[in-house]
């Protein structure tokens, strides 16, 4: 069986995931079918999903984890979302 999951990479104390496609039966660094994601918890939860991979792989009949489900699901709901700045600050606005 095929699953999407979250591979760890990074030094100790200092992880880094990516979010892999792999057979279930491989060790959790064992060889990987393809990368469709990454996300570092220690920056904010900085994270960045290829939804059309994902979507791909699911097709196909790949499963997902609880973990990976989780941060497929945060992305497809900031997924639209842009944010906005404003290079002017409120006192230079007002003035």
């Amino acid at each position: 069986m095929v699953k999407i999951r979250l591979m760890r990479i990074g030094k100790r104390n200092r992880p880094l995931y990516r979010l892999v496609v792999m057979d279930s039966r491989t060790r959790r660094n064992g060889k990987m079918l393809d990368i469709v994601g990454h996300y570092d918890p220690l920056r904010d939860g900085v994270y960045k999903v290829d939804l059309q991979k994902v979507d791909e792989w699911i097709r196909k009949g790949a499963q997902v984890t609880e973990r990976a489900a989780a941060l497929i699901k945060l992305a497809r709901k900031t997924q639209g979302e842009t944010k906005v700045v404003s290079a002017t600050t409120p006192e230079e606005g007002s003035a």
